[in-house]
C-alpha cells in the first residue's frame, strides 16, 4: 500500500535522489533536548513544587519524534523513491518493544512479590500497555493522570508509548499520500493545519471537571507530533547537517535560545489544571517552541552546542528507558508511605535507582536488540515478513501471557475494585468512586474541633442552620449525608468526584438565582486555586455568607490553595469564613483514611461540625 502509493509520487515533490543515503545525520543538540524533557518529567512526578509543567516534558518527545520519524521516511524517499513501510515498522518495533516488555514483565513481578494483593490489578494495564492502547484504555476506566490519591497503577505513564505508537502505525500512510498529492512545502501546510485540528479538537472535548479525554486522547493529544512532522517537512534531510551562516544562522540561533528559555518557564510556571492549556493551545504553543528548539538544535549552532554537553547526552540516549522505569520505581517508594525517610532521602534513591535501571536496559538489553540480536537468532529462519512479524507476535504473546500467569487472573475474570479493598463508604447513597477511595469506616466518638483549629462558637451541636448549598468534589460527594445531618435536612449537596474549583462560580449563581441561604464551598482538592474564581465566588452569592473549606491533600498545590483561599477571606471579611480544614487534619490524623484525603466516620462529623460553625458564627 505504501510503496503503491510512492511509486505514483511525482519524484520532484518527493525529491527522490537514489544516489542520496537515507540515514538521517546524528545531531547531540536532540540528545539534549530529550535529557530536559525527561528530567521535567521526573521533577514533575517527584512532586517538586516548581516543576508543576514538568509533564510537558511528554509534549516536547511528540515534537522530536514527529520530526525524526519524518525525518527518516522523507530520507527514505529521497534515496529510493519509496518506503518500506515493513522494515519502517520493524524498526520501530526494535527501539521499542524491548524495554516495554522488560518494564511491564519486570513491573508484574515486582508487585507479586511485594503487593500480591494488588496484582490482579495489573492485568488489564499490562495488557493494554503491551497493545499500544493503554491511552484509550485509561479513557474508557476514567482514570486520572495527577488527580488520584491513592497507589496510582505503575503502567499509568505508558498512556503516552500508545499515543505514538499509534501515530506511528497511521502517520506513514498519510505522510506518502500528502507527498503524492502536493509538493513537500504544501504538504507541511496541511500537516500543520492537522495540528491545528488537533488543539481544536481538544478544546472541544474539554470537560473543566475532567481532562481525562482529552489529555490522553491520541486525536487531541497529536499537535506536537504534527508539528515535529511539518518541521521536518520544510527542514528535509539534505538541510540536516547544513550551516546556515550570516543573518540567517543568527536568527535560528537566537529564536532557539528564547525558545529554550521559554520550555524551561514552561516547565516550572504551567499547572495541568490550567484551563487555558486545553482552550487555547497550550499543548500546540509547547510543540510550536519545542520544533523552534528542535531546528535549532538539529544544526551547528549555539543550541546545539548548549544541549550538546556529555551528562546531557548520556541522558538523553537513555531517556526512553528512564521515562520507563522511573514511574514502577516511584509508585513503590512513596515517602512518607511506603518509606519512613525524608523526602529528599527518598527522591534521591528513586533518581538513582532509575538511572541504574535504565543503564541496565540500555546496555544489556535494548542496545543489543537494536543492533540486531534477535536477527541472529532467527538466522536460520525463512528471511521475510512472515518470519519478522511471526516473531514479533510470539514475543509480544509471550510477554502477554508471561503477565496474565504471573497475575493469576483468568482474562475473563473482572479486575478487582477498589471498593472490595477497603470498606463501604458511610451511606449508600453518597459512595465515592474507585478513583478516589472512600476512607474506611470507623467508630470512634465524635470530638470537636482541635484547638489549632477555627473557634468553636455557634449554635449547639446537631442544630440546623437552614438552606445551605455545599458545592464540593468527591470529599463533599462521600459526606453528604453527615452534613446534611448536622447543617439540617433543607441542605443541598452538590458534590463530583474530580471537580476543579474553577466551575464553582457559575455553579454559586445558579442555585443563588432560585434559593435563599448561605454558601459553602469545598474544592481544591484536585487542582490549583486561582483568586480570580474564589472572588467571582464571593460575587455570585450576592450578600450571602459563603464559607470555603480549606484542603488537606498530598500534593503541590496544597499549601498554596490554602493561601489563596485564605487571602479571599482577607478581601473580604464581612462576607466570607475559612474552614481550616489541614490544621485539624495535621492535629489529628484520624480524621482521614488511608490516602490521606478522604474523611473517616469522625473526620467527616468534625468536617460538618466546622463548617456548621463557620456558618452561624460571628
Amino acid at each position: 500500500m505504501v510503496e503503491q502509493l510512492v511509486a505514483r509520487a511525482d519524484p520532484q515533490r518527493v525529491g527522490a535522489t537514489r544516489s542520496r543515503s537515507a540515514a538521517v545525520p546524528y545531531a547531540p543538540g536532540l540528545d539534549g533536548l530529550r535529557a530536559l524533557a525527561v528530567l521535567a518529567v521526573l521533577a514533575y512526578h517527584l512532586e517538586l513544587p516548581w516543576a508543576g509543567g514538568g509533564f510537558l516534558g511528554v509534549e516536547v518527545f511528540f515534537t522530536l519524534s514527529g520530526f525524526l520519524i519524518t525525518q527518516l521516511l522523507a530520507g527514505e524517499l529521497r534515496a529510493r523513491g519509496r518506503v518500506d513501510a515493513r522494515a519502517f515498522f520493524l524498526a520501530r518495533a526494535r527501539r521499542l518493544v524491548p524495554a516495554l516488555v522488560a518494564c511491564v514483565v519486570a513491573t508484574v513481578v515486582v508487585y507479586r512479590l511485594l503487593l500480591p494483593g494488588d496484582v490482579g490489578d495489573l492485568r488489564t494495564d499490562a495488557l493494554s500497555s503491551l497493545s499500544y492502547v493503554q491511552n484509550w484504555h485509561l479513557v474508557i476506566a476514567g482514570i486520572p493522570y495527577g488527580e488520584a490519591f491513592a497507589r496510582p497503577s505503575p503502567m499509568l505513564h505508558i498512556w503516552s508509548l500508545g499515543v505514538e505508537g499509534q501515530l506511528y502505525l497511521l502517520w506513514p500512510l498519510l505522510f506518502v499520500g500528502f507527498l503524492a498529492m502536493v509538493a513537500r512545502r504544501r504538504a507541511a501546510v496541511l500537516v500543520l493545519l492537522l495540528a491545528l485540528s488537533s488543539a481544536v479538537v481538544m478544546a472541544l472535548l474539554f470537560d473543566p471537571d475532567s481532562n481525562i479525554r482529552v489529555y490522553y486522547g491520541t486525536d487531541a493529544r497529536a499537535s506536537g507530533f504534527l508539528v515535529g512532522a511539518a518541521l521536518a517537512l520544510v527542514y528535509g534531510p539534505e538541510a540536516w547537517s547544513r550551516r546556515l551562516s550570516g543573518p540567517r544562522g543568527t536568527v535560528v540561533d537566537v529564536a532557539g535560545l528564547a525558545a529554550l528559555v521559554a520550555l524551561l518557564v514552561a516547565f516550572t510556571q504551567t499547572s495541568e489544571f490550567d484551563t487555558d492549556l486545553y482552550t487555547h493551545g497550550g499543548f500546540l504553543r509547547t510543540g510550536l517552541l519545542a520544533a523552534v528548539v528542535v531546528l535549532a538544535a538539529a544544526r551547528s549552532g549555539i543550541v546545539g552546542a548548549v544541549l550538546g554537553r556529555g551528562p546531557l547526552i548520556w541522558l538523553g540516549r537513555r531517556s526512553y528507558g528512564i521515562y520507563l522505569y522511573h514511574w514502577p520505581i516511584f509508585v513503590l517508594t512513596r515517602p512518607g508511605i511506603d518509606i519512613a525517610a525524608p523526602a529528599w532521602i527518598v527522591d534521591t534513591g528513586r533518581i538513582v535507582a532509575t538511572l541504574v535501571v535504565a543503564e541496565l536496559s540500555y546496555r544489556l538489553w535494548e542496545t543489543p536488540i537494536r543492533r540486531g540480536a534477535i536477527r541472529k537468532l532467527l538466522a536460520r529462519a525463512r528471511a521475510g515478513t512472515a518470519a519478522a512479524v511471526t516473531c514479533g507476535v510470539l514475543c509480544l504473546g509471550l510477554a502477554a501471557c508471561g503477565v496474565v500467569a504471573v497475575t493469576g487472573t483468568p482474562v475473563g475474570a473482572p479486575p478487582r475494585s477498589a471498593a472490595t479493598d477497603t470498606e463501604p463508604p458511610v451511606d449508600a447513597t453518597d459512595p465515592v468512586p474507585q478513583s478516589e477511595p472512600a476512607a474506611p469506616s470507623t467508630t470512634e466518638p465524635t470530638t470537636g474541633p482541635p484547638t489549632t483549629g477555627p473557634p468553636a462558637g455557634g449554635t449547639a451541636a446537631g442544630a440546623p442552620v437552614g438552606p445551605v448549598f455545599v458545592v464540593g468534589d468527591s470529599i463533599t460527594l462521600g459526606s453528604a449525608g453527615t452534613l446534611q445531618s448536622v447543617l439540617g435536612p433543607q441542605t443541598t449537596v452538590d458534590g463530583k468526584v474530580g471537580r476543579q474549583f474553577s466551575t464553582a462560580p457559575d455553579l454559586v449563581a445558579g442555585w443563588v438565582a432560585g434559593n435563599a441561604g448561605p454558601v459553602v464551598v469545598d474544592l481544591g482538592a484536585n487542582g490549583t486555586i486561582t483568586g480570580r474564581d474564589v472572588d467571582a465566588v464571593v460575587a455570585a452569592a450576592g450578600d450571602r455568607r459563603v464559607v470555603f473549606v480549606g484542603i488537606s491533600v498530598p500534593r503541590r498545590w496544597a499549601d498554596g490553595n490554602n493561601t489563596t483561599l485564605r487571602d479571599a477571606v482577607a478581601r473580604h471579611p464581612a462576607q466570607t469564613r475559612f474552614v481550616d480544614w489541614g490544621a485539624y487534619v495535621a492535629e489529628d490524623p484520624g480524621l482521614v483514611g488511608p490516602d490521606s484525603v478522604h474523611p473517616t466516620v469522625r473526620g467527616r462529623t468534625v468536617l460538618a461540625t466546622a463548617i456548621r460553625d463557620a456558618l452561624t458564627g460571628p
